[in-house]
Formats: C-alpha cells, sequence, structure tokens
C-alpha cells in the first residue's frame, strides 16, 4: 500500500512545471524564514532538493546570510545512516552522493553532532493532518530524527499538492512538529 501510493504522489510531483516548483518554493522559503523557531536557530540540517522537491538553495543562501550554521545529510547506505555535515558555499562544498542526491563532500566541510541540531527540516513524499510523514522508503529519516534533542524542532516542507487527510503509515514513522506548504501551517504541537 505505501508503494503505490508513494508513487502515485511522486508521479503527480514529478508532473509539474519547472515555474510551479520555483514559485510555490519561494513562497515556502518566506514563510519558513517567518518564523520564530527559524529566526531563533542557531543550527538548522535541511536537505538538498532532488526529483521535484520543494527547492532548498534559495533557503540555504538566505541561512547562511543570517548566519545560521547550515547542515545537510550526508548518506551512509551500508550503516543506514545520515550524518549532518556542514554547508558553507553551495558552489564547492556539494558533490553528487548515494541515490544520486546533491549532498555536502564530507572532505571539505565538517559534521555537526546530532545533539547541536536546533531544527531538521525533513524531505518526504507526504504528509498528512497530524504531520506524519511518508518517506521514500528507507528509514534513514524516521532512524536519525529518533536520535534529535526532545526540543529539536521537526519540519516537513511540502507542496499542498503532497497533504492528506491521511497516509499509509507504521508505528515507527516519525511525526513532525511542523508542516509548511505554500498556502498552509500545519502543527502538531500542542
Amino acid at each position: 500500500m505505501k508503494k503505490e501510493f508513494r508513487k502515485k504522489v511522486i508521479d503527480v510531483r514529478q508532473s509539474q512545471c519547472v515555474d510551479f516548483i520555483s514559485t510555490r518554493s519561494d513562497i515556502i522559503t518566506d514563510k519558513l524564514l517567518s518564523m520564530d523557531c527559524i529566526k531563533n536557530a542557531h543550527s538548522i540540517m535541511l536537505y538538498l532538493d532532488f526529483n521535484n522537491e520543494v527547492q532548498t538553495n534559495n533557503l540555504i543562501n538566505k541561512l547562511l546570510s543570517l548566519k545560521k550554521i547550515v547542515s545537510s545529510p550526508v548518506t551512509y547506505k551500508k550503516d543506514r545512516k545520515l550524518v549532518p555535515t556542514q554547508i558553507t558555499d553551495l558552489k564547492k562544498d556539494i558533490q553528487l552522493g548515494v541515490y544520486g542526491i546533491r549532498e555536502p563532500n564530507p572532505n571539505y566541510s565538517r559534521s555537526i553532532p546530532v545533539e547541536d541540531l536546533d531544527i531538521v527540516i525533513v524531505p518526504a513524499v507526504a504528509y498528512d493532518l497530524n504531520c506524519y510523514r511518508l518517506g521514500y522508503g528507507g528509514g534513514f529519516y524516521d532512524r536519525f530524527l529518533e536520535n534529535l534533542r526532545p526540543d529539536t524542532i521537526t519540519i516537513g516542507i511540502a507542496f499542498d499538492l503532497q497533504i492528506f487527510d491521511s497516509i499509509p503509515k507504521d508505528p515507527h514513522d516519525a511525526q513532525l512538529d511542523y508542516i509548511v506548504t505554500e498556502s498552509k501551517l500545519i502543527t502538531s504541537i500542542k
């Protein structure tokens, strides 16, 4: 069930034009930058976009200009883990990593201790209205999120077309604190 649902949502996202992705990504970036938790954060980890996900380059550059410590995960497939690795320059710090996804080059960038992260912005295929995420099926982020400090804020970013009343989920699937889309701010914080 998860596999079919995932494929359906990815196909819809893939069918969107460049202008759709770019325009809505800019709106989401502006919404994120207006959030108090982002303004007050010192260290933020976020993904490098791939495959028509919400674009993150503009967000990364703006966070760097605000003097935030910005990191993105390096994927270690064999160990099935993500290691936050600092980004200081999108042009020189980045390489193609596992699964053809851009990631920081660990030879030129320092890893960031998980306990130093104030905010983690995660990718997903889909989200539900209770802030649960449906990832890509590897479980990398679900395992990673289990090791965060209890006060680390987790945010999913997505297009409206990726939000559903409910999604297929398992007990180990992570619930996030916020989901930000071009028209919605959804929270699980009571």
